[in-house]
């Protein structure tokens, strides 16, 4: 895949490890506070989990919301302007708000606002970071994929280390631990990551670019867009999709308090770390699409054996299995970078059209789910494992589409 000794590859081997260090520590920032909002709107709303599922829902879709107008911007103007800019402007921005609820924490405004500006800033990093991957490795899918897949350890080990410390300190201070975090990721990409697109390789900037459905030149190859809708059906169980709806699941059904949503969301972070090592080798060892096939499996696998757990042996079994799932993805966007560079988009153009076209999912998906809990724990009925049925099978239907993709490696 590489030649040995080439002072091209290991000079960009080098560069991606840099990448994949900041992007630990941005989610070690992101997670300080997966396992203390929740808890914190729950007391806001008196300890209603219902009326908590929902106004979490309403957060994380408003945040999906912005991604709409944010995601396009960012991904036009990184191809113009760089990598580096970008992933500057999403740490300082959380920092600010985590700021701010550090100052008001029982206020649901202030909890709705950081929510949603904060989370649309996860893709505000993530985007630059994989187009930064794909300056280095996009004429490649499978080295791309591992390298994706490389990064991906990294941002299970800032799962891991962010739910900890969090949940150690708990409320207003988790806020203030990741706020400060947040700083020390743009102190550390400010001057230590390199630029990652020449000069030459540049797209002048066109504001006409920029709108609310730039996910439409996807869909103008048969192969990518397929391939566009296979990411989007695999999105609906994205972590970062469910979490919220996780510790609502296992408040209800587990009884967990703070600390025990806190070592649950640790221990995702370790299967991540995990998830990404094996998928790595398992890109090497086969193919793309040999390895996003065993991924959908074991995601299907995992959430049916998460939606009707009763207890915490069970959950945590749902987790050893998630391991070899989290980056189905993985593959689906090295294919998507392959086929949109041969329409002649841009790199950081094609993650965030496809970004772009999974914000509006997002916007649905915490609605969807947060009422699909609210309808199974009220009125008698007793289903809280739902959500999680409903992601398998569009897991499921994500393979199907793949197979009419019919990608090429």
């Amino acid at each position: 895949m590489m030649a040995a000794n080439d002072p091209e590859e290991k000079r960009k081997d080098d560069a991606a490890k840099q990448l994949y260090y900041g992007f630990g520590i941005m989610m070690m920032a992101v997670t300080m506070v997966v396992a203390t909002r929740a808890p914190m709107v729950l007391q806001i709303k008196k300890n209603n989990a219902a009326e908590t599922a929902k106004a979490m829902g309403r957060m994380s879709a408003a945040a999906a919301a912005i991604e709409l107008i944010v995601n396009p911007v960012i991904g036009k103007l990184s191809d113009q302007y760089g990598r580096k800019p970008f992933l500057l402007i999403a740490p300082m921005v959380n920092a600010f708000l985590h700021s701010l609820v550090v100052m008001n924490p029982g206020s649901l405004a202030m909890q709705f606002i950081d929510r949603m500006i904060s989370g649309a800033m996860i893709f505000g990093f993530l985007a630059p970071t994989q187009a930064a991957l794909a300056d280095m490795y996009g004429k490649n899918p499978q080295r791309l994929g591992v390298a994706v897949a490389k990064a991906m350890q990294y941002f299970g080990m800032g799962c891991t280390i962010g739910p900890f410390i969090g949940a150690k300190l708990g409320g207003a201070r988790s806020f203030a631990a990741s706020a400060l975090t947040f700083v020390a990721t743009a102190l550390y990409v400010n001057n230590m990551l390199e630029e990652t697109l020449p000069v030459e390789g540049r797209k002048p900037f066109n504001p006409g670019d920029i709108n609310p459905v730039a996910f439409l030149k996807l869909f103008k190859e048969r192969t990518l867009g397929w391939l566009t809708i296979t990411g989007a059906l695999q999105s609906f169980g994205d972590y970062v999709n469910i979490y919220d709806i996780n510790n609502l699941f296992m408040i209800k059904v587990l009884g967990y308090g703070q600390a025990e949503i806190g070592t649950f969301a640790t221990t995702v972070g370790v299967t991540q770390i995990l998830g990404g090592a094996s998928s790595s080798k398992i890109i090497k060892a086969t193919s793309l699409k040999t390895a996003t096939t065993f991924s959908n499996f074991m995601w299907i696998l995992g959430m049916a054996m998460m939606g009707t757990a009763r207890n915490s042996k069970q959950a945590f079994a749902a987790l050893l299995i998630w391991t070899f799932g989290h980056n189905r993805n993985t593959p689906v966007g090295s294919y998507c970078q392959k086929y949109g560079a041969a329409q002649g988009m841009g790199r950081g153009e094609i993650i965030a059209a496809d970004g772009n076209f999974k914000a509006y999912i997002k916007v649905m998906i915490p609605l969807l789910y947060s009422n699909l809990f609210a309808w199974a724990t009220s009125g008698g009925r007793n289903m809280p494992g739902l959500p999680y049925f409903v992601i398998c099978g569009l897991t499921a239907l994500s393979q199907v589409t793949l197979q009419i993709a019919a990608p090429q490696d």
